[in-house]
């Protein structure tokens, strides 16, 4: 019996070795099993977020092509405006050099040329009050032929005067000028900007790392935590782009309340709106600041449609007609 005990505790000793290896196998395996399901799961967060940032390229692509036609749209207003005007001045001119027969049709050309910049005037920057100050300088050049021919005429420039004092009344430019000073602080708001790694002391150095971080150092992405609460970190570059889709959102505002386009400013609000919320921190007091200001906006009252001013222009171009046929 003396004899075995000792062979027994011999093997017992054997097999420590065997159960420390199983257990080192054990614990890689383990860690291996970990890494891989951190991997699957920030790779999905890194495609979600390509996707997320393409979709926003495409959409800035369409707003950019978009605003290039509204700026051509304007353009080609504003042409027409000046067109108007020279030759307008051409016809003062002319008629100047006419006799005193000829001051009848001076001021008929005179009256068509102040209506016709009151309708473009409406058109292009939806100033209803200065529409009718040049609709009554109209009115008050026909008054000046006193004859009762032009009665038509200025009964039709009245209705449209009407029109504008009963539309709804709003600072267009203040709006315009609002927007614009939003988007200059557009570049204030905070970006979850990635982290950088910290330069290690030198003490750390000099350390030999632990088995568990070399493995992990060969490991094919890098891990962070992720707060749903957060929003995604971005590098600059992306960064610039959002900021980029912000400001255009708001110009695309701006435009739209030029033109008194409704439901074209809502949108572009509304745009300008989400992205803010999905991309920054929603605690800094700029972007706090940018979305109570987006409400601010959005609550004004721009769906009311201009008023068709164009009566009282049909009814003199109408009266010139008639006094080229006397």
């Amino acid at each position: 019996m003396t004899l075995y005990r000792p062979l027994s505790s011999q093997r017992g000793l054997a097999l420590w070795p065997l159960i420390i290896l199983l257990i080192v196998i054990a614990a890689l395996a383990g860690a291996g099993w970990w890494g891989w399901q951190q991997w699957q799961i920030l790779e999905g967060q890194r495609s979600g977020l390509e996707q997320q940032v393409a979709g926003l390229e495409k959409r800035l692509d369409q707003q950019s092509e978009e605003s290039r036609k509204q700026r051509q749209a304007l353009a080609a207003l504003r042409h027409t405006q000046e067109e108007t005007e020279a030759r307008m001045a051409r016809d003062r001119e002319k008629l100047n050099d006419m006799s005193q027969g000829g001051q009848r049709l001076w001021l008929i050309t005179e009256a068509e040329s102040l209506a016709s910049l009151a309708s473009q005037r409406l058109l292009l920057t939806g100033d209803a009050e200065a529409a009718r100050r040049l609709l009554k300088a109209a009115d008050e050049t026909l008054a000046r032929l006193d004859d009762p021919q032009t009665l038509p005429a200025r009964r039709a420039l009245a209705a449209d005067m009407e029109a504008l004092n009963a539309a709804l009344q709003m600072d267009v430019q203040a709006l315009v000028l609002r927007l614009g000073a939003l988007r200059e602080r557009v570049d204030e708001l905070a970006v979850p900007l990635r982290e950088r790694p910290q330069n290690s002391s030198a003490g750390d150095d000099n350390a030999k790392p632990s088995w568990w971080q070399q493995f992990l150092s060969h490991l094919p992405v890098n891990i962070r935590h992720h707060d749903d609460a957060e929003p995604l970190p971005m590098t600059q570059s992306e960064a610039a782009l959002v900021q980029l889709g912000i400001n255009t959102s708001l110009q695309q505002a701006q435009l739209a309340l030029l033109q008194g386009r409704a439901e074209s400013y809502g949108q572009a609000l509304n745009q300008a709106r989400e992205t803010i919320t999905q991309w920054f921190r929603g605690d800094n007091p700029a972007t706090r600041h940018l979305l109570s200001a987006l409400d601010e906006l959005d609550e004004e009252a721009v769906s009311q449609a201009l008023p068709d001013i164009g009566g009282g222009l049909a009814a003199i171009r109408e009266l010139k007609r008639k006094e080229g046929d006397a």
